[in-house]
């Protein structure tokens, strides 16, 4: 069964109907510090955000780009900890209407105890998590508990054959990524996108979403003119490298405004002009 949100559901809605995608902007949360995470998120929704998807910073996330491992390590470093994330969060809640998915990997939530992670994620009003290591065969039980507090776990899907997405979808809900490999081009890589993405349309009609970080605007406007069944793209680690280069001793004035800029170059190449 399709698990929904209302706040992504109507994120979704809305800014599909203006003829939009949707932006998601990733940040691995703990640097500069926990207590930036506020003041980052407010930076990226003044930008034109529209979801905020917030990591859970961990030793080893080999599934990052080389900026969000050299941060998680660094946001530990200072003292990060699950526990003190999700404080952190909570405030978050408190500040803004953006949907929030979370993004953590199955190690830290089964360190955490997947109780008390569930727990916390009710408690933080949490729209949606993702688990990029967790497999298929082995998240019945996580999904059980997400289930229940209404919270669901967003199915990352690849090119497969058509049985096994429509299980990985069956298993998640709130909306599905969708990652893909290179392609020779830009053209190549929308062709190949639209190709898939109409393949996975027939399964569901939960919104679609690159789950490929973005790096730059123009394609992010090709992606708006030509990939007709995308419904919105992540961006993440051009923000997490703003991060780091305008971060100066807990002075966040050029940071918040340097990530509002960069969302913005995004957000206005998402809009399509007749």
């Amino acid at each position: 069964m399709e698990n929904k949100n209302t706040r992504i559901e109507k994120a979704f809605e809305e800014i599909n109907r203006e003829g939009r995608k949707v932006l998601i902007a990733y940040i691995t949360a703990g640097y500069p510090s926990l207590q930036s995470l506020s003041l980052i998120v407010k930076a990226l929704e003044d930008g034109g955000a529209n979801m905020v998807q917030v990591g859970i910073s961990f030793l080893d996330p080999v599934g990052d780009a080389p900026v969000v491992q050299i941060l998680s390590k660094r946001a530990i470093e200072n003292g990060f900890t699950v526990e003190k994330f999700f404080q952190s969060l909570s405030k978050l809640r408190e500040q803004t209407t953006l949907p929030i998915i979370l993004r953590a990997y199955y190690t830290t939530i089964f360190g955490y105890g997947e109780d008390r992670f569930v727990q916390s994620c009710k408690e933080a009003s949490v729209d949606a998590v993702v688990v990029p290591d967790l497999p298929l065969e082995e998240n019945g039980t996580l999904k059980s508990k997400l289930d229940a507090i209404g919270v669901p776990l967003v199915p990352i899907v690849v090119p497969a054959p058509q049985e096994r997405i429509k299980a990985i979808i069956a298993s998640g809900g709130g909306f599905v990524y969708l990652m893909m490999g290179p392609a020779e081009n830009e053209t190549a890589f929308v062709n190949q996108l639209n190709d898939f993405a109409k393949q996975v349309k027939q399964i569901t009609n939960l919104p679609l979403c690159l789950g490929i970080e973005l790096r730059d605007p123009i394609l992010a406007k090709k992606l708006t003119k030509d990939a007709d069944n995308i419904d919105g793209i992540l961006v993440g680690d051009v923000l997490m490298e703003t991060i780091q280069r305008t971060s100066n001793n807990g002075e966040f004035g050029q940071l918040t405004d340097e990530l509002t800029r960069v969302v913005e170059d995004f957000s206005t190449s998402l809009v399509l002009r007749t």
